[in-house]
């Protein structure tokens, strides 16, 4: 059935076998008081696939699945097929590419997540990585607002941002996060190699955490000192920046 654009599964069996069958699901919801086996097999799947789960109180599942018959678990099909991050390393690297890809880490809004795919995928990145949880919404307003960009270039999910970094150094990748403090202009840094971009979520940017194991904090150089610029508008100039520079 539909829900809200979204295709979603109801009751236990039909998810764990669509689980266990690595359809592509983008989240599962699941009763806050569910307790036994079932609970148990959901959760390990879940942590096994990086699929994001929250438990919810009955009513937010009743709503979920237009008050049919849920068995205490929902799940969302996701509208797009998730890529392995090595995967597409490793095809980059055959193809004699130099990869970059940019890592989101916590851009929980629809409309910059699907601004970021699409500059992405017009300035030539190799990929878009997300991680389990606190990300955008993907569905059909992501597509849409995309304009199909987010169906043309791989997304990969990752269980966390210390996952995705640990993948990108194995395959020699530098990772440049943005920040406005302490950090190089994006016209005077080096984007001819295997590079990663983090772009931080819009009300904290890059955690801490991130900022320290980042091999340079990168910045948009601004002539006016006010605040600083949407998450998507500041991809989209670092993307073409990174173009020129390898052009």
């Amino acid at each position: 059935m539909k829900q809200a654009d979204n295709i979603i599964l109801m009751g236990r069996n039909p998810l764990v076998e669509a689980l266990n069958e690595g359809k592509d699901i983008e989240k599962v919801f699941i009763l806050d008081s569910l307790r036994g086996d079932i609970e148990k097999e959901i959760r390990g799947i879940c942590k096994d696939q990086n699929i994001p789960l929250s438990r919810v109180p009955n009513e937010k599942l009743n709503a979920l699945a237009g008050n049919r018959n849920h068995q205490g678990v929902v799940g969302m099909i996701s509208p797009i097929h998730f890529q392995e991050l090595d995967d597409v390393l490793s095809l980059a690297f055959e193809q004699g590419k130099s990869p970059a890809i940019v890592i989101l880490e916590g851009v929980s809004d629809v409309r910059n997540m699907a601004a970021i795919c699409r500059s992405a995928l017009v300035f030539g990145l190799d990929a878009v990585v997300i991680t389990a949880k606190k990300h955008a919404a993907i569905n059909s307003d992501t597509i849409k607002i995309s304009a199909g960009a987010i169906l043309n270039i791989p997304v990969c999910r990752e269980k966390n941002m210390n996952a995705v970094i640990e993948k990108c150094k194995m395959y020699g990748i530098q990772i440049l996060a943005t920040d406005l403090h302490g950090a190089v202009a994006i016209d005077a840094c080096d984007f001819t190699g295997p590079v990663a971009i983090v772009m931080g979520a819009e009300d904290m940017g890059v955690t801490p955490e991130t900022l320290k194991q980042a091999d340079q904090k990168i910045k948009i150089p601004q002539i006016s000192d006010f605040d600083s610029l949407n998450v998507s508008v500041a991809a989209g100039i670092i993307f073409y920046q990174m173009m020129r520079s390898r052009a």
